[in-house]
């Protein structure tokens, strides 16, 4: 009997002992720098922003603990043989308050050019990244039975990972003695559940379609809506890199709508911080509505 009891004692003994050691579901927090930077040869300039991690009290929401702003740094990209110094700029968001980012006017980035960002934060080791501009996309703007397909060119020297195609209705009015255009996009389908309209989604598809009806109904919202006579069709197709697809995909969950993302894995290819430095190249057709739409 003794010999019997001998072994569940043991085990009691060992779990009041672990009774008596605090545990904590929080792993230990080191601070880290968040970078995002995504070049673009259509923008005015290009732009590299940095925040750093924050701890966080196991709460929902998360409550910060506390998050140091970043103000002090040396932000440089090289490709080939060029490099370009980054300038700290205060820039005003959507809300009105203004953030600290950096920025260069002189880089014009270029398909098939590989570019590496260097960044550098008192206190931290060096940060960087690299990433290559993919083709543009050469999109085409094609008549079907029952609507317009967008199409891109899948062979090009250097392909991207995926495709985000953007279709609007133009036209133009005149605004204090100019004129100016005004546009509306085009949605790719009704989801009778939600309520609402739905555009497009980056995805890996080669082309879109747009029907006939959903483009004569943008047509008609933009005459009566804006007063504004549809003249043209714009499509855009964004090249992306593997980085900013991934950063896409990762933020966004699975395509499941039934599915729930438990984890929060990093989204980076960052060596030393987290984050991502990747690249698109948006390539545009037009052509008139009346050629594209019989009315």
């Amino acid at each position: 009997m003794l010999r019997r009891l001998s072994i569940p004692i043991a085990l009691a003994a060992v779990l009041l002992i672990g009774c008596e050691d605090t545990f904590s579901p929080k792993a230990p927090y080191q601070e880290r720098i968040v970078v995002f930077s995504v070049l673009d040869p259509s923008a005015p300039y290009q732009v590299v922003r940095l925040e750093s991690t924050y701890d966080a009290e196991l709460s929902s929401p998360d409550d910060p603990v506390a998050q140091r702003e970043i103000t002090e740094a040396e932000v440089e990209v090289t490709g080939d043989d060029d490099r370009f110094v980054f300038r700290d700029t205060l820039i005003t968001l959507g809300d009105g308050s203004q953030k600290k980012v950096w920025v260069n006017y002189d880089l014009e980035p270029s398909e098939g050019t590989a570019y590496t960002l260097k960044v550098n934060v008192p206190g931290f080791k060096e940060i960087t990244a690299r990433t290559t501009v993919p083709s543009r996309s050469y999109v085409r703007l094609q008549t079907m039975l029952g609507g317009v397909r967008m199409a891109a060119v899948e062979n090009t020297a250097y392909p991207p990972s995926a495709w985000y195609f953007r279709m609007w209705i133009v036209g133009t009015k005149i605004e204090g003695g100019q004129e100016v255009e005004v546009r509306r996009e085009v949605p790719v389908r009704y989801d009778e559940e939600a309520g609402q309209w739905l555009y497009t989604d980056p995805s890996r598809q080669t082309s879109v379609v747009f029907s006939s009806f959903n483009m004569e109904r943008t047509w008609s919202e933009l005459r009566s809506i804006d007063g504004v006579p549809g003249t043209e069709v714009v499509g855009t197709a964004y090249s992306l890199d593997v980085y900013v697809y991934s950063y896409y995909k990762l933020v966004r969950g699975f395509d499941d709508p039934v599915s729930v993302r438990q984890d929060r894995p990093d989204i980076s290819n960052v060596r030393n911080g987290v984050g991502i430095f990747g690249a698109i190249y948006p390539d545009s057709a037009r052509a008139r509505y009346s050629s594209l739409i019989n009315q």
